[in-house]
């Protein structure tokens, strides 16, 4: 799965931590494994699709070849 953060009041490039999955590069998507989701969806108790739903500056989308 992908994950891509584009906040517009972040600086393009800068880094931010998300707790369970690690560091995100603001305008950047980072492809993590299956285990790495699965484990943040264990740290976090709930779906990574559900953990960011209300946050319009957070996109996910599955890599290719992969099964979400």
């Amino acid at each position: 799965m992908k994950v891509e953060l584009n906040d517009p009041s972040i600086e393009k490039g800068k880094e931010l931590y998300v707790n369970g999955l690690g560091s995100l590069e603001n305008g950047k998507a980072v492809e993590f494994s299956n285990e790495q989701i699965e484990e943040f969806e264990m740290f976090q108790g709930r779906s990574i699709r559900e953990a960011f739903a209300a946050n319009p500056n957070i996109k996910l989308s599955v890599a290719k070849g992969g099964d979400d």
